[in-house]
């Protein structure tokens, strides 16, 4: 008898979504997983509560019976990374000049807009992503609140990065290299743009390694989550280091990647038990009701990991 894990796998089509080693059909299958009018609708409702940031949480002072509290957490995620990042730059930001960060798949450019709101000293915001719906809405939304000449919006591949090398003072990316093809390509692609001395970011879900997790479960996991490279903690730092990167540490908040699923079922719940009044599409919702119940207990017996990855590039070539 099939585990309930993998009978999740048949509400998505396997040609579109399974694991299949060719980088031009796993790019397409990324688009189809974010890009259409049903899935952008899905990630909105329920990830972002009715909001653009649609990244997972983290919940230190949520309360989580409050309306919202899953964009909260998910903007407070923003913080605590771009945070951790001007820490490991500080000397760039505190002299005064130009200062420039690149988002590698930034999704609708939710985190881009926050924090070029909040921060005047940020010279330039880019964002790299594949999905060029999500990128007409980044663009619409930057020049609705006057930030278009300060944020750039680019459709292109973080692995195949269209850029200069040297060219930002943080690379920057929040639960997009999960869908990476190769993880030491996507980092050394990073590495690549980023300046000597500059900052390297990005919080993922990542492979755990709990007592009984059977690669049929991460198989499943694959099928439907476009993975191609998924890593364990351990194996995400060894490929920074690979790619170059210095100085490397891996901070755990898998806690709190749970309450993220917590929230996501509560709310996937919601709008069924509502009579569905937006129109999402049912089976949409029926499959990620199944399978975020799946998720939640996989967090449990150790088959995900969630954190940060943060490091630093050589300020000067070995």
């Amino acid at each position: 008898m099939a585990s309930p894990a993998v009978s999740t796998a048949a509400h998505v089509d396997p040609d579109t979504y399974g694991k299949s080693g060719c980088i031009n059909k796993h790019v397409e299958g990324v688009k189809k997983q974010y890009d259409t009018p049903e899935k952008l609708e899905f990630y909105a409702q329920v990830m972002g509560d009715g909001t653009d940031n649609i990244h997972f949480g983290k919940y230190d002072g949520v309360d989580l019976d409050q309306p919202g509290a899953y964009g909260k957490a998910s903007e407070q995620m923003t913080d605590y990374m771009f945070n951790l990042a001007k820490g490991l730059v500080s000397n760039a930001v505190s002299e005064g000049g130009e200062f420039s960060y690149v988002d590698l798949g930034s999704g609708t450019g939710a985190a881009a807009l926050r924090l070029v709101q909040m921060h005047d000293f940020i010279t330039h915001a880019t964002c790299l992503n594949l999905c060029e719906e999500q990128n007409v809405l980044a663009r619409k939304r930057a020049a609705e609140i006057g930030l278009d000449g300060r944020i750039k919006v680019v459709t292109g591949t973080y692995e195949e990065a269209p850029f200069g090398d040297d060219q930002f003072d943080v690379s920057f990316s929040q639960d997009a290299f999960v869908h990476a093809f190769s993880k030491v390509k996507t980092f050394s692609e990073a590495l690549r743009v980023t300046k000597p001395g500059g900052a390297f970011i990005f919080c993922d879900l990542m492979c755990g390694a709990g007592e009984g997790v059977s690669e049929e479960e991460l198989a499943t996991f694959a099928a439907t989550n476009m993975v191609n490279d998924w890593l364990s903690p351990e194996q995400n730092v060894a490929a920074c280091k690979e790619a170059g990167w210095a100085d490397v540490t891996f901070v755990n908040l898998t806690g709190d990647i749970r309450i993220s699923f917590q929230l996501m079922l509560k709310k996937v719940e919601t709008i069924i038990d509502s009579g569905n009044p937006d129109n999402i599409d049912d089976k949409l919702l029926q499959s990620y009701k199944v399978n975020l119940a799946n998720r939640i207990t996989q967090v449990d017996r150790g088959v995900f990991k969630w954190g940060v990855v943060h490091a630093k590039k050589p300020a000067t070539s070995a």
